[in-house]
């Protein structure tokens, strides 16, 4: 199965698909399923990527909550918290695309408020992406997700520098890395992950600029206030107070059985739609799920255009729909992809599945040119066209 990860990502996905007899059938949370919907999300299959982490369940129960009665959108709430603190943490399932849009929405007001930096668990320090100005497949392996990528260009063009903070092993012997584990008191390696991340971040933003304001970008607890998580560590380091912003447990599964109790509620009340919202009870406080964060955000509830495509693509106006006709793709699936013209090595600006479909939807910055690949699951290309994007 790890040979699967050694090129493109549609051809991996592909691959994985083959192990489907032979894995899918595990019912448990398994990396098979996790993988397979990381994967699945790289190709713009969201229903698919959340049907596979299906028992991605926050459980939980209305018992101890206030019935919804008002929503705020969650950029504007978050970004007046934002302004008593120096570092905002937003999370995310990996799986779940949508779940990055928040931090790209979040980006410009914070800036304004002197936030100039963006760290994220998904890059790898190695990569240049500050000089390049631009992500491309090695800059990590969740910034292969079209929508990642864009928080990335987004961030670059106003001015945030990009901070890549996860743990490599390899960076250091495991003489080393003992020395470190014990002197710290690190017992686990989830601890000793989390320590590090921390201790990259102080690194590599703290003490370069002592007045930094931060931004992080991180997958699930890693962002919690409760020892050994990643933010339980940055707080030790800096004595800082994050804000902490979970998406994770109100955010949309692949049914309703498996949403939260709270959410099913509040679509019933009509309080989710097509932007991430915070959610207030009877008393006028924030619905929290607990209390290891500061708020809980109730993600999206996706839409989904005449071909399948999740309307959230727009990017809150960012891209505009385009009509793309696919006729290689008639008797056959194939991966499209839509690159700006001159960037041949940049995460594409759109990545879609087309199965037996003679067209499909791309969402693209308006005003530009693109240049787009039709591809075969086995790398084949099959055609390139030229896309004048119209102004919107």
């Amino acid at each position: 199965a790890e040979e699967a990860f050694e090129t493109s990502v549609w051809f991996s996905l592909d691959r994985y698909r083959g192990l489907e007899s032979t894995c899918g059938s595990d019912p448990d949370y398994n990396w098979y399923h996790q993988y397979r919907a990381q994967l699945e999300s790289f190709v713009g299959n969201h229903a698919v990527a959340l049907s596979y982490m299906a028992r991605d369940s926050s459980g939980g129960s209305p018992q101890g909550f206030s019935s919804p009665v008002t929503s705020a959108p969650a950029v504007e709430y978050v970004a007046e918290k934002a302004r008593d603190h120096r570092v905002v943490m937003v999370n995310e399932r990996h799986h779940a695309s949508s779940e990055r849009l928040l931090t790209m929405d979040l980006l410009a007001p914070l800036a304004e408020q002197g936030f100039r930096y963006l760290a994220i668990e998904a890059g790898w320090n190695e990569d240049p992406i500050n000089s390049r100005g631009y992500p491309i497949a090695d800059t990590g392996y969740y910034v292969n997700d079209v929508v990642f990528a864009e928080v990335i260009r987004t961030a670059v063009e106003l001015g945030y520098r990009i901070v890549s903070y996860e743990f490599r092993e390899y960076e250091m012997d495991d003489e080393q890395r003992k020395a470190v584990a014990d002197e710290a008191g690190l017992t686990s390696s989830w601890e000793e992950r989390d320590w590090w991340q921390a201790k990259n971040i102080v690194t590599r933003v703290f003490d370069i600029d002592s007045d930094a304001k931060l931004l992080v970008h991180a997958g699930y607890d890693h962002i919690r206030n409760y020892p050994p998580t990643m933010a339980h560590f940055l707080r030790q380091f800096t004595g800082l107070d994050p804000l902490a912003i979970d998406q994770t447990a109100f955010s949309e599964r692949s049914i309703p059985e498996f949403e939260h109790p709270l959410r099913t509620r509040a679509r019933e009340l009509g309080l989710i739609g097509e932007d991430a919202v915070v959610l207030f009870d009877s008393e006028g406080l924030p619905i929290q799920n607990n209390d290891t964060v500061d708020l809980t955000v109730f993600g999206v509830s996706t839409r989904y255009d005449t071909d399948g495509r999740p309307t959230w693509m727009d990017m809150g106006g960012r891209r505009r729909a385009v009509a793309f006709g696919t006729p290689e793709c008639a008797a056959r699936t194939c991966v499209v992809e839509a690159r700006r013209a001159g960037f041949a090595d940049e995460v594409p600006l759109d990545r879609a599945e087309v199965t037996s479909a003679g067209r499909t939807t791309l969402y693209l910055p308006p005003g530009g040119d693109v240049v787009v690949h039709v591809k075969g699951l086995d790398q084949s290309v099959l055609a390139i066209r030229n896309v004048r994007v119209p102004e919107l």
